[in-house]
């Protein structure tokens, strides 16, 4: 990783500098243009570098759909399948309209089910470890 971070500097930064000599229109066009597609190979090299770091061990993923207590979580399951599920669709509609759609109102509201799933269930495990009202 330690190796890593410089060669993702200078990727963004090479990739900026061809766009700003090479690429079409007026400096500011290209100022924005190259600002943008650095950020977004920044963005994607650092997402490669944590994939790489879960494929090596070196984040461990074995508790992300798992309970304190050992069992598999539902709601957390339910949760991290449906924003995969929401963000590999945009991605593909991104990829073939080359632009970002406007986000339908029925994608926010199963989002926000889930996510209210997913909180409505670690509100009943945590009222469950509380003691009774009335004793210490």
């Amino acid at each position: 990783m330690k190796l890593l971070k410089p060669w993702v500097s200078l990727a963004v930064a090479i990739i900026a500098a061809v766009f700003i000599f090479l690429g079409p229109g007026d400096h500011a066009s290209k100022l924005m243009l190259a600002f943008g597609y650095g950020a977004l190979v920044l963005v994607f090299l650092f997402g490669l570098i944590v994939v790489i770091d879960m494929a090596t061990g070196k984040i461990d993923m074995s508790a992300l759909i798992s309970e304190h207590g050992g069992g598999a979580s539902m709601s957390r399951f339910q949760l991290l399948i449906f924003t995969f599920v929401i963000a590999l669709s945009f991605f593909l509609i991104v990829l073939h309209q080359k632009g970002f759609p406007e986000v339908p109102s029925q994608v926010l509201v199963m989002l926000g089910i889930s996510s209210s799933t997913y909180a409505v269930s670690k509100g009943i495990q945590a009222g469950a470890k509380l003691p009774p009202k009335g004793t210490s």
